[in-house]
């Protein structure tokens, strides 16, 4: 929120990600290194396609911010079906 609408008492509400209205929940772990979360905002879903419109379980991963880098830098590559869908 910018400081004008801060000062205005504009509140809006937190936007909802697809992933989420997909019905995908957060794992307690990295999908990469295995890291385990001690607080959710450690975390972030990751779309291995890079399509954040496509939501199917086989496209997200839960991924670290440390391991996002890597990620990013080295341009890891999956393979469709590596993630173990969680029911």
């Amino acid at each position: 929120m910018c400081d004008e609408c801060g000062r205005k008492k504009n509140k809006k509400k937190p936007r909802t990600p697809s992933w989420q209205k997909a019905g995908y929940k957060k794992k307690p772990a990295c999908d990469v290194c295995g890291f385990k979360f001690l607080y959710v905002s450690q975390s972030t879903v990751y779309h291995t396609d890079g399509k954040l419109e496509n939501n199917q379980y086989t496209n997200l991963r839960t991924v670290c911010l440390n391991c996002i880098e890597v990620i990013k830098r080295k341009e890891v590559t999956w393979r469709k079906g590596d993630l173990e869908v969680d029911y």
